[in-house]
């Protein structure tokens, strides 16, 4: 008998969505695992549900515009503790949550599988009025914050600090599992190299730096890119507006009004944005930690510019400081100068390169949270 599995996706950046979308393809690989796949807030085109993400979304695109934002809401929200958020989400957001529960009903799932903290807090609510429904969460973040849900429900992590922060924030050792990263498929299936892909997208082939700071652009992209587009070196930029469709149209403007040594490529939202990291000798982006794994899997190394929140700050700590992939550096005139002496002598990256062998992608932590889900 099939094993019906509702994947949840939430849009909170695109860190979440990826990361679902990973354990989907794992899941693909069982024929008798009935998928259903649902932009959960958006579906039946509930005002208070799509409100609800909204929301959210535009706290996301604050953390990353306002300094110092991000972290206010950490610490605020953290001083009132995970009892608060179960209580705010059945006082003042009481209606997008029961319209989710009523969508969970309908769907009648075996498992619902989720990879943000809100998703997981409906589950388990939903898991009161259907008991024998398994809750199966993977948190893509480097570190476990206040928010997620310690209840009842596998909960996968993907390095040692995050799993003893879940151990200090109660999560049972039994329902808890620390796993290698989620990786997608397209992740997975890239083998090819840097002149595969310069070729591919008929990039130059000269010293190559992608500016990506998630789907919105929100961080340092903007003020980072005016300061490489001014380098007296031989440079390609490769700016990603994703779905900032201010920027997008700034800098194709821009584009053609360059001096002969910088050429600028300019992306809206990408899908396949890994095959850019791969054709590029160095990523520049803030801390997501899912766009940072996806450059570190291509063995792009990577200098982050700015964290908004102590999520993105793990991200920090994971790749810079214990892996070595990169350099967090936050100033935009050290960023170019940085970037000015690896064009000089690009040997000074090999260190950072051999350090993103350090994370197997074939040692996928998907395919472990799949075999749970299929087995429990």
């Amino acid at each position: 008998m099939a094993k019906k599995v509702l994947l949840t996706y939430f849009e909170s950046g695109m860190g979440h969505i990826t990361s679902i979308q990973s354990i989907r393809d794992s899941l693909s690989k069982y024929s008798d695992a009935q998928i259903i796949e649902s932009r959960v807030m958006r579906e039946g085109n509930d005002k208070k549900m799509i409100g609800y993400e909204n929301f959210i979304i535009k706290n996301t695109q604050r953390t990353n515009s306002l300094k110092g934002y991000g972290n206010m809401c950490f610490t605020l929200l953290g001083a009132f503790g995970l009892n608060f958020f179960r209580l705010l989400h059945k006082t003042t957001f009481r209606k997008a949550t029961k319209g989710v529960l009523e969508y969970f009903a309908s769907q009648n799932p075996d498992v619902i599988v989720s990879t943000h903290y809100y998703m997981t807090y409906c589950a388990l609510e939903y898991k009161k009025i259907a008991p024998n429904v398994r809750v199966v969460t993977y948190n893509p973040d480097n570190n476990v914050h206040m928010w997620w849900d310690n209840r009842d429900g596998a909960f996968f992590v993907n390095n040692a600090l995050a799993y003893q922060q879940a151990v200090e924030k109660h999560f049972s050792k039994e329902s808890l599992f620390q796993v290698p990263c989620a990786t997608r498929k397209c992740i997975l299936d890239s083998v090819d190299d840097k002149t595969y892909y310069r070729k591919k997208y008929n990039l130059p082939d000269k010293f190559t730096v992608t500016v990506a700071d998630g789907a919105y652009a929100k961080a340092k992209a903007d003020l980072v890119t005016s300061y490489l587009l001014n380098t007296d070196r031989q440079l390609n930029v490769i700016f990603v507006a994703g779905k900032n469709e201010k920027l997008y149209s700034k800098y194709k403007r821009i584009a053609s009004e360059l001096p002969d040594n910088v050429t600028l490529t300019v992306l809206p939202f990408t899908t396949d944005i890994h095959e850019y990291y791969c054709a590029s000798d160095v990523l520049i982006c803030k801390g997501g930690p899912n766009a940072v794994l996806d450059s570190v899997y291509m063995h792009t190394p990577v200098i982050i510019d700015y964290y908004a929140h102590p999520i993105e700050k793990a991200t920090v700590d994971y790749f810079v400081d214990s892996l070595g992939c990169g350099r967090a550096i936050y100033s935009p005139m050290k960023i170019k100068r940085q970037i000015e002496q690896w064009i000089d002598d690009p040997t000074l990256l090999q260190g950072y390169i051999a350090n993103t062998y350090k994370l197997d992608k074939r040692d996928n932590g998907a395919d472990r949270i799949a075999s749970y889900i299929m087995n429990c």
